[in-house]
């Protein structure tokens, strides 16, 4: 199964608490973050690079509509930049 990048936070915790949001509608999610180790397992605050937010490439679209109240979705081909309030746009 393919995951795609979906959204891009400014700290783990931040995702992980929106990809929590899509358990209830059994929609698996991973989240990612290039410099966590650099902090430890107990960093929740912003990282440098951001955390992505990735959901199955399958689920895309119901993902997008089920979070347009949280996130701006990602236009086709847009690289996420994590930005100073979290969530993209």
């Amino acid at each position: 199964m393919k995951y795609v990048e979906i959204a891009r936070f400014s700290s783990r915790l931040e995702a992980e608490t929106v990809g929590h949001a899509l358990d209830q509608y059994d929609i698996p999610f991973v989240v990612q973050s290039p410099d966590i180790g650099i902090f430890g397992p107990g960093m929740t605050g912003a990282s440098p690079l951001g955390a992505s937010l990735r959901v199955p490439e399958d689920r895309v679209e119901e993902v997008e509509e089920l979070l347009t109240c949280v996130v701006r979705p990602l236009a086709e081909g847009e690289d996420a930049e994590p930005s100073p309030g979290g969530s993209t746009g």
